[in-house]
């Protein structure tokens, strides 16, 4: 089992907008880097991390410009996505409510069926829950967990060598939002299960050290944040019925996260009995 939260103080912020969940991405993965290997993360340094604008898609990707530089990306729908999964499991924890639930019966159809956003609806959370400030605390914290695990498993992609471009040479500043949506159609690498799944062992490993290195002074990243991520496309994979045809790129490039979320709390559980305490 996970180390459980414990209290932290002062509580955080609440994480609002696209703009302040774009430099938390940022955050976290300068964070993980700090805590890989010398060498692995010298190739990496500094990588930077751009924002496609697709408000639907549901998304994150590691991948090689033009110029053969590498870097990484999400979709403004997965932010949108962490957002809702964040302030509802959140509310649910603290209140003891089911938003979670009815987010999802919410939302399910709508991606499955190309139809309509991740963002979080009005009404999902009652009014007299919004303004706790616990609430919010708990929501950046899972937030958190989540960005680390996906970005993570992206930032893996990389050093492992998966995307051939990250060799420890400068950095730019990442393709634009104008043509992110192109580039990520050429360089989306074709379904390799090997990498992806060698990309979540590697990703898991490095979110439970950077947790581990940081419990002292906040609240510890554990596989949690993968676990809400791989529920949540589990869901709608099993609601789209395993199509290849399935608008959610996630589902088209990963494997299924019913085989993912077994595979990630065994690579947890062995990274804890070699690294007690």
């Amino acid at each position: 089992m996970p180390p459980q939260p414990g209290p932290v103080s002062p509580l955080l912020p609440p994480l609002y907008g696209s703009l302040a969940y774009q430099a938390e991405v940022r955050s976290v993965v300068a964070e993980l880097i700090t805590h890989l290997q010398p060498s692995v993360a010298q190739r990496v340094q500094g990588i930077p991390v751009s924002f496609e604008s697709d408000p639907n898609d549901v998304n994150a990707f590691a991948g090689c410009d033009d110029s053969g530089t590498p870097f990484m990306a999400t979709t403004e729908g997965f932010l949108s996505a962490v957002d809702a999964m964040a302030q509802t499991r959140a509310t649910d924890e603290v209140f003891g409510t089911q938003t979670y639930e009815a987010y999802m019966a919410y939302v399910v159809p709508r991606l499955i069926n190309d139809k309509g956003s991740p963002a979080l609806p009005p009404g999902i959370i009652a009014p007299q829950h919004w303004p706790d400030l616990r609430r919010f605390s708990r929501a950046h914290q899972l937030a958190d967990e989540i960005i680390a695990f996906t970005l993570g498993h992206e930032l893996a992609h990389h050093y492992l060598g998966h995307t051939g471009c990250a060799n420890g040479q400068a950095m730019g500043g990442g393709p634009s939002p104008a043509t992110l949506g192109n580039l990520f159609a050429r360089v989306i690498p074709a379904f390799n299960q090997p990498n992806e799944l060698g990309a979540d062992n590697a990703g898991v490993m490095n979110v439970l050290a950077t947790g581990r290195a940081r419990q002292a002074t906040s609240y510890r990243w554990t596989e949690r944040g993968g676990i809400m991520l791989l529920d949540f496309f589990g869901r709608l994979e099993r609601a789209a019925g395993s199509s290849p045809l399935s608008p959610m790129t996630f589902l088209r490039t990963h494997p299924n996260p019913a085989f993912r979320i077994p595979l990630v709390q065994a690579t947890a559980q062995a990274w804890r009995s070699q690294n007690p305490g």
